[in-house]
């Protein structure tokens, strides 16, 4: 008779989300994980080719939640505005998370950057001011975007700045400009 799989790719995924966003990327590891869950390190790797392909579906998979969780909430109707207004929200209400994801050093700054950019351009896409943009002038303005939204969301959290949201609104209203 063969044994029921007891720890799913789900379980797995889990606990490294635990992981993540209480320590960061570098935590991420088949021995911290498996001492996570109290198992062994061999369900990981039943279950995932490797580490690597554990990180980028936990990248995939959590970037999934925030899009549907943070990324997607409209505030003003402009799709620029609210996707700063709602990277600052992210930091202000889940910042360790934002801190492992956005601000630590890890591997996967390009996937992250990609899985954001393919984020605004979704977002973006449902504006007809925006229907004829060119690829590049929307990765240019996402650019923009995440440089400056990054800098207030570090110095938010910080508390070395406090904006209101018509402040906000006002300064990445500028930025389509």
């Amino acid at each position: 008779m063969v044994r029921k799989k007891v720890y799913t790719q789900a379980h797995i995924l889990s606990a490294a989300f635990d992981l993540l966003k209480n320590n960061g990327f570098s935590m991420i590891t088949a021995r911290n994980i498996a001492n996570h869950m109290g198992i062994s390190t061999q369900p990981i790797y039943l279950e995932f080719d490797n580490m690597e392909d554990l990180k980028l579906t936990l990248l995939k998979t959590v970037h999934d939640s925030l899009e549907k969780d943070y990324f997607s909430v409209k505030h003003t109707g402009d799709p620029v505005v609210d996707f700063g207004l709602n990277y600052i929200n992210l930091a202000q209400t889940n910042n360790q998370l934002y801190i492992s994801l956005f601000t630590d050093k890890h591997s996967f700054g390009k996937e992250l950057h990609q899985l954001s950019f393919e984020t605004f351009q979704r977002t973006i896409s449902e504006e007809s001011s925006y229907a004829s943009a060119t690829e590049e002038s929307l990765k240019k303005l996402h650019e923009k975007l995440l440089i400056v939204a990054t800098g207030i969301a570090s110095l938010t959290i910080s508390s070395i700045v406090e904006l209101t949201e018509e402040q906000l609104v006002e300064l990445f209203a500028r930025l389509e400009a």
